[in-house]
């Protein structure tokens, strides 16, 4: 069965161990007066006895008593679903996140409009949604005492542990915390709670998998990790330029570019602090001492090697695709963007903070590939999607985000070069994006419900 939106309200003539519903709700749910139920908010749990009343709507009157049980946040509009013989309230999502600021109208400080994003997204369909860190867990009453937004104002109230985890660590030293690490395997191993987008992607790791699967091999360029000094120079001799990525890398930060030019010597571009660095090295082992001191330290072989692919450009500067998905309301992958970035003049990567800036993908397309462009679009999202379902099939845990970077060559070849579960939200910025930006945001609420099996 479906659930429905209900009006809740606390009623204090409500008896104490007792739930008052509408007349038209008894008849939908096959409720009798008298016959006991459980009612359910998250994790916490009643038992009480149903009294229908000549009520119009879609109406649940709870007692003080009930509602206190419950931790009943605030009441209004609720979505209400009844299987089994137990009522359910909700979902309660909670967003875990770090960084809380104690400031009550920036608690997350930079992030909190981001979360605010998320929540309002989702208003319509009046999930409980609260923002929280893993020191707002109290994990003897089990209870959270999350941050939401109501009424444009954020209130943090006690509350039952959530149906569904939204994981929105920050980044990957945040990750490595003792308090988070503990906080998400307390909640795996001790509650039904579903945990989705948790952890960050090793890009050697997701290489492998996508690599060695007919399906999605052929978008791989080729990689190879640790990178040795004869692999390197036979892929410099063959593709003119290779990549050097740390594998636990994001942002674009530690990236080298290298390209080999015959007679000349070894070309290292590569971004440090505000500014594009270029150095010219007689020989590659030359460049790799001298960033890294030798091939065989430890730094260096965190690092992978990647082909260089001579991409598509716009006004002479290489533009690739971030493909922004979501799982939708039935659990289906969907793209819900595609920003096209152009590389800064003289940059290694794409990256906005890098010098990189955001483009209109259909423009560019059409401008490139002329009546070919919505066949080299469609090419671009059959081919996220299947890396999607791919990478779930082989991966522990749920996904219900990922931020593809895809490019496409010269002539028309789609490639992968990083997958991400944590993705920014920068192409969002572009006024050709923001609707889609708003998709993006209740899409987080749309597969909520689909886990806890609201919808």
């Amino acid at each position: 069965m479906k659930s429905i939106l209900c009006q809740i309200r606390i009623h204090s003539k409500t008896p104490a161990k007792a739930i008052v519903i509408s007349q038209a709700l008894g008849n939908l749910w096959g409720c009798q007066s008298g016959q006991s139920i459980k009612v359910q908010l998250g994790n916490k749990t009643v038992i009480t006895r149903v009294i229908i009343a000549p009520l119009t709507g879609n109406k649940i009157f709870l007692s003080p008593a009930v509602a206190r049980q419950l931790l009943f946040p605030y009441t209004g509009t609720i979505r209400a679903l009844f299987t089994d013989k137990t009522l359910k309230f909700g979902p309660v999502i909670g967003i875990l996140t770090t960084g809380f600021r104690h400031h009550p109208e920036q608690p997350f400080g930079s992030r909190t409009q981001l979360f605010r994003s998320f929540i309002q997204a989702g208003f319509d369909e009046k999930p409980f949604i609260y923002v929280f860190t893993p020191e707002m867990v109290n994990w003897q009453n089990q209870t959270v005492r999350g941050w939401y937004f109501i009424q444009n104002r954020w209130h943090p109230l006690l509350s039952p542990f959530p149906d569904v985890i939204y994981e929105r660590i920050p980044n990957r030293r945040a990750e490595s915390m003792a308090q988070v690490q503990s906080c998400l395997n307390r909640f795996k191993k001790s509650t039904a709670c579903k945990i989705f987008n948790q952890g960050f992607f090793n890009k050697w790791s997701i290489h492998q998998m996508l690599n060695h699967h007919p399906a999605t091999s052929t978008f791989m360029p080729e990689t190879y990790m640790p990178p040795t000094l004869e692999i390197m120079e036979r892929m410099l001799k063959e593709h003119r330029m290779v990549y050097l990525k740390p594998s636990g890398g994001s942002l674009g930060l530690g990236i080298f570019r290298i390209t080999y030019h015959p007679g000349k010597g070894y070309y290292c571009r590569f971004h440090k602090g505000n500014k594009n660095v270029l150095h010219l090295f007689r020989s590659l082992k030359a460049l790799i001492s001298h960033y890294f001191g030798s091939i065989h330290s430890p730094r260096f072989k965190k690092y992978l090697v990647q082909q260089g692919i001579r991409l598509i450009r716009n006004n002479h500067r290489p533009v690739d695709f971030r493909v922004h998905m979501h799982k939708d309301s039935k659990g289906h992958w969907k793209v819900v963007a595609i920003g096209s970035k152009a590389a800064g003049f003289g940059c290694v990567t794409t990256h906005v903070r890098t010098g990189g800036s955001i483009i209109r993908t259909d423009e560019l397309l059409l401008k490139t590939f002329h009546q070919h462009a919505s066949d080299v679009k469609k090419m671009i999202i059959r081919a996220a999607i299947t890396i999607a379902e791919t990478l779930e099939e082989q991966i522990d845990g749920t996904l219900g985000e990922l931020g593809l970077d895809i490019g496409v060559d010269r002539n028309g070849r789609v490639w992968l070069f990083e997958v991400n579960a944590k993705p920014g939200r920068h192409i969002f910025l572009h006024p050709s994006l923001r609707e889609a930006g708003r998709r993006s945001a209740k899409y987080i609420t749309d597969y909520c419900l689909n886990l806890t099996n609201f919808i």
